[in-house]
C-alpha cells in the first residue's frame, strides 16, 4: 500500500476543500429540483447490491517490455478497451479485447510532428482517438493503425482538464480558472466557426487547484460536477438546468465556515471528519448517477498520509425513483469511475484489489477476483472491476 506524505496529499486535495461557499446559478435553474438527503444510514457492503460483478485482468504479452501498473492512467471502453499510461516515462496507449486480452499498443510519445507530448486523457469516437494533451488541444489519430489526423485547437495557453464530444465539430470543456474568484469553467466551443460560448455555472476560489469541473454522458445530454458542489447540473441543446440537489443533514458546511481562512477550514471540514461534501467525482450509466461523497461516518484507521483511509464513500442514485445505495469506497478521489451500457468500471492497481482481499471488500465474490488475479502476467498490473447496481 502506497504511502503520501501528508502536506503533499492536501495541498492536492486543496481543490475541493479550500473554497468558499457556493453561489447558485443565476439563470437555467430548474423548479422543483428533486433533492436528495445523503448520510450514514444507509450504508451497505459493496456485495449486498451488486446484481452483476465481474473481474477482468488486463493481460499484458510476456516477455515484453509493456508496463502496466502506472498508477496515473485513463480508461474508455467501447467495443474494445482502451488504456493510456500517464506516467511520465511513459505515456502508451493499450488496447485490450473485454476479456482483458492485449490487442495492440501505441506510443508516439515527443515533440515533433504526429507526436504528443503528454496525456491528459483520451477520448475514442468510431475509429478516431484523440488525446488531450491538458495544453488547449486534442490530436487525432486512426483507430487501429494510429496515424496522425492533425490537432483540433480548443483554446489559447491554458490547461483544459476535462474535454467532452458535444456533436459535429462541438465540444463541451471545462477549463482552469485563473485565480480565486468566480468564473464560468464550462464551456461550449465550435472548432469550426472559434464560437466558445460559457456555460452559467460559476467555480468557485481554489477550485482550479484540483479540477474545476467534470462531465458525465448520459442519454439525455451532459451531467457536471464540480468539488463541494451542493447541485448537480444537466446540460442539453444549449440549456443548463440543475439535476438534483444533495442535502447532507447535520452534516454539511454552514455558511460561516467558508470564510474561515484556508488551513483553518482544512483542518475544519476535512481532517476533523465532521462534514460531508461531494468530492466532485462522477459517472452515469443507465439511469444510475453514481457519486463519490467524503465523510458520511469517521474512519478509526484515519491518516492524513494515506489516502486509501480518507471516508469516500460511492453513492448510486436512481433520480427519478429518489433510491440511492451507498457503500464504502475502495478507491480514492484519485480513481476516475467508467461506464457502459448499465455497467460501472472500476480500475484496480495492485494495492486496490491486494486492499480488498486484506478488508474482504467484495465479500462472497472475493473467490472470483483470487481466481481473476491468477490469470495476470505481473502481479503489479491492473484488474478492471465491472459491475451493475440493483435498485
Amino acid at each position: 500500500m502506497k504511502s503520501y506524505n501528508c502536506f503533499a496529499i492536501l495541498i492536492a486535495f486543496v481543490g475541493i476543500v479550500l473554497i468558499q461557499c457556493q453561489s447558485k446559478i443565476d439563470e437555467g435553474v430548474s423548479i422543483g429540483t428533486p433533492s436528495l438527503l445523503i448520510d450514514n444510514k444507509e450504508i451497505l457492503p459493496f456485495e449486498e447490491f451488486v446484481s452483476s460483478i465481474e473481474f477482468i485482468p488486463l493481460i499484458a504479452p510476456k516477455d515484453t517490455l509493456i508496463n502496466l501498473s502506472c498508477s496515473v492512467y485513463d480508461l474508455v471502453i467501447k467495443d474494445k478497451i482502451y488504456y493510456a499510461s500517464r506516467c511520465s516515462k511513459d505515456f502508451s496507449i493499450h488496447s485490450f479485447d473485454l476479456s482483458g486480452n492485449h490487442l495492440r499498443s501505441w506510443n508516439k510519445k515527443g515533440s515533433g510532428p504526429g507526436e504528443y507530448p503528454a496525456i491528459h486523457d483520451i477520448i475514442v469516437e468510431n475509429s478516431t482517438l484523440f488525446i488531450n494533451t491538458g495544453r488547449g488541444n486534442l490530436l487525432k489519430y486512426s483507430l487501429p493503425a494510429f496515424e496522425y489526423l492533425g490537432e483540433i485547437k480548443l483554446v489559447d495557453n491554458n490547461f483544459v482538464p476535462t474535454v467532452s464530444k458535444n456533436g459535429e465539430d462541438s465540444w463541451l470543456i471545462s477549463s482552469e480558472k485563473i485565480g480565486n474568484g468566480q468564473e464560468k469553467i464550462f464551456q461550449i466551443l465550435n472548432t469550426k466557426t472559434n464560437e466558445v460560448k460559457a456555460l452559467p455555472i460559476l467555480s468557485l476560489p481554489y477550485s482550479g487547484e484540483l479540477n474545476p469541473g467534470l462531465i458525465a454522458d448520459s442519454e439525455m445530454g451532459k451531467i457536471l460536477n464540480f468539488g463541494l458542489s451542493d447541485t448537480i447540473y444537466h446540460f442539453q441543446e444549449d440549456t443548463v438546468t440543475s439535476y438534483l440537489s444533495l442535502n447532507f443533514g447535520s452534516k454539511g458546511i454552514a455558511a460561516e465556515d467558508y470564510e474561515l481562512e484556508g488551513h483553518t477550514f482544512m483542518e475544519k471540514i476535512l481532517l476533523s471528519q465532521n462534514y460531508a461534501f461531494n468530492s466532485g467525482l462522477i459517472d452515469y450509466s443507465d439511469g444510475v448517477l453514481k457519486l463519490m461523497i467524503y465523510g458520511l461516518e469517521k474512519r478509526n484507521n484515519f491518516d492524513q498520509g494515506d489516502l486509501s483511509t480518507f471516508p469516500f464513500y460511492d453513492v448510486f442514485i436512481q433520480r427519478d425513483t429518489g433510491k440511492k445505495k451507498i457503500t464504502k469506497s475502495l478507491t480514492d478521489v484519485r480513481n476516475s469511475s467508467y461506464s457502459k451500457e448499465g455497467y460501472f468500471y472500476q480500475v484496480m492497481q495492485y494495492e486496490d484489489w491486494q486492499r480488498a482481499i486484506d478488508i474482504s471488500y467484495f465479500g462472497k465474490h472475493e473467490e472470483q477476483l483470487l481466481q481473476c488475479i491468477e490469470n495476470l502476467t505481473d502481479e503489479e498490473d491492473p484488474i478492471i472491476l465491472k459491475y451493475k447496481v440493483t435498485f
